[in-house]
């Protein structure tokens, strides 16, 4: 960049410099308009946001969809369990019930065996 490049950068760096700029632009119907017209490309529409609220609204509603699918799934799921946990809970009573039973039977033989 050359000396004379850099000292008007310089210059328009300035606050001065940029607000007298500023004011002509504000003034000088061909300057505002030439400014509109770089700038309305990057400006949001009405439109444009409503569009995107009603995006906005359907991931809402199909993250909730979701969210309700696997609650339900898991739901179902802890429920099976809870049945597969109770069947095995009576199981294991009625293998306890067997052994106190198995446990009597042979302390009752022992007992008749030795008082023979």
């Amino acid at each position: 960049m050359s000396d004379l490049e850099e000292k008007i950068i310089e210059v328009l760096k300035r606050k001065q410099v940029l607000k007298m700029i500023v004011s002509e632009i504000a003034v000088d119907p061909e300057l505002r308009y030439f400014l509109l017209q770089s700038i309305l490309p990057n400006v949001a529409t009405k439109d444009d946001i409503r569009e995107l609220r009603n995006e906005i609204s359907n991931l809402r509603n199909e993250i909730n969809r979701s969210r309700h699918e696997i609650i339900s799934y898991v739901d179902g799921r802890i429920s099976d369990l809870d049945k597969r946990i109770d069947a095995l809970d009576k199981r294991i009573s009625m293998l306890q019930w067997l052994i106190v039973l198995m446990f009597s039977l042979v302390v009752f033989m022992l007992a008749r065996i030795i008082t023979l």
